[in-house]
């Protein structure tokens, strides 16, 4: 990996630059209408982003984005929930994480005083505190789909891009964050031009072979 990844990652970059401009556009489009919006409705940002990041583990992206479709298809998701994942793996579970976050709208609304107050880190520590089916990972995904692009998600498909023998299973925010730049450190061009997130969704995509744009999660945001 050492040298060469970082350079096929970095050309991966270079040939499709104009699409990652317009995902990173999208990202800072949404993060502005979070912002914007009423705090009911950024609750419901974040319990949408939350599902999706649930959803999404182990799970094939195309599946993945059409349950969530059909999860917020009819703005109902609690009665939805059973047929929408009935395809997804860990369906059961999945519904329980999923739950529990849409019946659990007063913890939410902590993350949301949170992010209004610029506490990211903190929003990112009570995510991984108080909910379901989102650690080390998923959590800081749940908050870089909104567009807190400060925040990246070290999947599997990063781990195997990066040659790292294991998840990155630390619950402390701050070691977490401090391995994410210790992976971005390899790639100094790509740091030093991107977010942690683009940073994860470029290598995260050039390990899968394909660029995603996940339009599907941001129509179902109203942001697209």
């Amino acid at each position: 990996m050492e040298g060469i990844t970082p350079l096929h990652v970095t050309n991966h970059y270079r040939r499709n630059s104009d699409e990652y401009a317009e995902i990173e556009s999208q990202l800072a489009k949404t993060r502005a209408a979070f912002f914007e919006a009423e705090p009911s409705e950024q609750v419901r940002m974040l319990q949408k982003s939350h599902s999706f990041a649930v959803i999404s583990v182990q799970t094939p992206v195309h599946i993945h984005e059409e349950a969530f479709t059909l999860l917020w298809q009819n703005d109902n998701p609690i009665g939805d929930l059973e047929d929408a994942l009935s395809s997804v793996n860990y369906r059961n579970q999945k519904a329980e994480y999923i739950k529990h976050s849409l019946t659990h709208a007063h913890l939410w609304s902590d993350v949301v005083t949170m992010l209004e107050s610029g506490d990211i880190d903190e929003a990112h520590k009570y995510i991984l505190d108080e909910f379901k089916g989102v650690g080390p990972a998923k959590a800081p995904f749940t908050l870089a789909m909104l567009g807190f692009t400060e925040k990246a998600c070290i999947d599997a498909n990063v781990i195997n891009a990066m040659g790292l023998d294991k998840h990155v299973n630390t619950v402390v925010v701050e070691k977490y964050d401090a391995i994410v730049e210790s992976l971005r450190d390899k790639m100094p061009t790509l740091r030093d031009e991107t977010s942690p997130f683009l940073w994860q969704w470029i290598t995260f995509d050039w390990q899968r072979g394909e660029i995603v744009h996940h339009d599907t999660f941001f129509k179902v945001l109203g942001t697209l």
